[in-house]
């Protein structure tokens, strides 16, 4: 390692020892008696305990002056919108009396990058490349430059290679443990998926008995717990519960899922004391995460109270709730009777995290782009400014990214920051229990639907957070776009204008006009809920579709039991969708000082509701027509 390089590293790992030391102090105080008397000194202090701070319209002048003069600052903005209309020689004139020229990578990638009025000569982009591969779009430059490229020419700088932390919050509801696996059972895995997917778990056991031969005895469980899954959401409970004994009989805690539907099939059969243990085994067991072990507590303390054995349903709520700020950890902690807190760590911007984050070129850009106003591309330059930056300055990182109310920043750092165990575990005492959690992981951005909020913030960011991650420019697989990830043909149906479809979609991509599209149909979708403004069937008629909920609603026997019902949707992404969903609303209703009045509800075994705790936030009524 180069000694500069060694040196940045040092300081930054100084830096968070110093500030992670303070807070773990802080966190500390988190317990019994204390409990009350922490919260106001950590208010005091200025952390996390604050619900929706804000570094106000001044963003970093409380850190350091701005990194452009005024007069630069409007000279940038000219220049994006001459280029913009392909008045290239009054932008040059602009550019020539420019002080500060971090944003020419910027500027020139706007040019050559032009769908009509300028034509890049590959000179121009091999020479883009070797002072900028490190920006965002470096490798749509290189392309181009490939396909210019005339022959004996050499051949340009490649783009800098992005670097990617790993999430430590990846898990969705209860997920199968993470293993590797041969190219056989991967290959057996994609024709029993796509078995599934028809609804066929017979032709798919078939075909894998065909090729148990090729996989190991692990292997050949692992799909057959996925098929005993089907056959469950299928209501073939008893084959489900035969397919998952038979995984566990060989493989055991190996397969951790078989355990989890011979749990649900049990249940459904009508045999709560079987059931019980099942999810007991699965609460208790190693290798799995924190939302399978609270799934697997919380559905053996229903099963225990069902089956009259109230001695054992403390102690699994227990195990629940120990797993921190997840769905079913949050319902246990509410069933115990503790009054449910989050403490929000917020660490503000100080002048030495501020000045090592600075070392680094793609952090300069970014605040040069919040000064003129280019939001946008200051996001894409610090996300991917995080994979370099020294993970010793993520809290630092984080709380840059709030000042210069880049929320997609924020989620993305705080979902790979390092955060002791001792934060994230949960604090109980004098019937609280808080749940610490790192508040770059539930940002409160700016963004607002152009007519205004007509539904609560804590609903929209709900879905937002889950949608998009808060990024406007993101596009799925399908053709979903934006914060609220708004289909095409969805956003001409609410609008009734057909060039949404097709000629205009990428209008889909602007803040206020998508907020705005996602927050009118879910006004539109909560009428088909019952009863009315139902949380559980609206996460799932925006996830999966209003027609395959009307489907679902027809076709599962959930018993008029909401979690049944939820654990029983065929589609096995929204069920992971819904809780987190529903989850996000409850922190979303903490961090901005409200109540959650749906998690009593659920916590009660009723279905939650919607109901509005903001001016504006109104429960939409009346009649719906959606296409399926």
């Amino acid at each position: 390692m180069r000694q500069g390089a060694a040196a940045k590293t040092a300081a930054a790992r100084a830096y968070c020892a110093r500030n992670e030391a303070e807070t773990v102090k802080r966190a500390a105080l988190f317990s019994g008696f204390f409990f009350l008397i922490a919260m106001a000194l950590f208010l005091a202090l200025g952390t996390g305990a604050a619900k929706a701070g804000s570094y106000g319209a001044g963003g970093l002048t409380g850190v350091t002056p701005a990194l452009l003069s005024e007069q630069d600052q409007a000279r940038y903005r000219q220049i994006f919108r001459l280029q913009e209309q392909g008045r290239w020689g009054e932008a040059d004139r602009l550019i020539g009396n420019l002080q500060e020229r971090a944003l020419m990578g910027h500027v020139l990638y706007q040019r050559y990058m032009h769908p009509t009025a300028y034509r890049s000569k590959f000179s121009e982009l091999k020479s883009w490349l070797d002072l900028y591969n490190d920006h965002p779009g470096a490798s749509k430059i290189y392309k181009l430059a490939m396909k210019r490229r005339p022959r004996g020419a050499a051949y340009p700088a490649q783009p800098l290679r992005r670097v990617y932390r790993q999430r430590n919050d990846t898990a969705y509801s209860v997920a199968a443990t993470q293993r590797s696996f041969s190219s056989s059972y991967r290959k057996a895995n994609y024709r029993v998926r796509s078995y599934l997917r028809r609804e066929r778990p017979t032709q798919a056991l078939g075909y894998l008995n065909r090729v148990r031969g090729s996989l190991s005895a692990l292997e050949y469980d692992t799909i057959l717990t996925r098929i005993a899954g089907s056959y469950f959401i299928e209501d073939r409970n008893d084959r489900a519960y035969e397919e998952a004994l038979t995984a566990l009989k060989r493989s055991g805690e190996g397969v951790p899922l078989a355990y989890w539907y011979a749990g649900l099939a049990s249940w459904r059969m009508d045999e709560p004391a079987k059931a019980a243990g099942y999810f007991a085994v699965l609460a208790r067991a190693q290798n799995v995460n924190d939302w399978t072990r609270a799934a697997g507590g919380f559905w053996a303390a229903r099963a225990y109270l069902a089956s009259r054995q109230p001695e054992h349903v403390a102690e699994m709520l227990e195990i629940a709730a120990g797993t921190g700020a997840t769905f079913y950890g949050i319902l246990a902690a509410r069933q115990l009777g503790d009054e449910v807190e989050f403490v929000w760590l917020r660490q503000p911007l100080d002048e030495a995290g501020y000045k090592l984050l600075l070392t680094e070129p793609a952090v300069r850009r970014a605040i040069a782009l919040t000064e003129i106003g280019r939001r946008d591309m200051a996001e894409e330059e610090l996300m991917r400014a995080h994979g370099r930056v020294d993970e010793g300055l993520d809290t630092a990182l984080i709380a840059l990214a709030e000042a210069l109310k880049l929320p997609a920043t924020q989620l993305q750092v705080a979902s790979a920051a390092h955060i002791p165990a001792s934060y994230r575990a949960a604090q109980s005492g004098s019937g609280h229990r808080a749940f610490v959690v790192n508040a770059g992981l539930f940002p409160v951005p700016d963004y607002a639907p152009s007519e205004g909020f007509r539904v609560d913030r804590a609903l929209l960011f709900a879905f937002m957070r889950q949608e998009s991650k808060f990024q406007p420019q993101a596009k799925s697989y399908a053709g979903a776009r934006g914060l609220m990830q708004i289909m095409p043909a969805t956003a001409s149906h609410i609008t009734q204008d057909r060039s949404l479809r097709r000629s205009n979609r990428d209008k889909l991509f602007e803040p206020s006009f998508n907020a705005s599209l996602g927050q009118q149909y879910l006004q539109e979708l909560m009428n088909m809920g019952d009863p009315h403004g139902n949380l559980i069937m609206l996460a799932a008629a925006y996830n999966g579709g209003p027609g395959n909920l009307n489907r679902w609603l027809k076709q599962v026997d959930y018993r008029e039991d909401p979690l049944l019902f939820l654990e029983s949707i065929p589609a096995a992404e929204t069920r992971g969708y819904v809780e987190r969903v529903i989850t996000n609303l409850w922190m979303y209703r903490d961090r901005l000082g409200q109540l959650s009045p749906s998690l009593d509800t659920v916590a009660a075994g009723a279905w939650p509701l919607y109901q509005p705790m903001e001016r504006g936030g109104q429960l939409a009524r009346g009649s719906a027509s959606l296409q399926p």
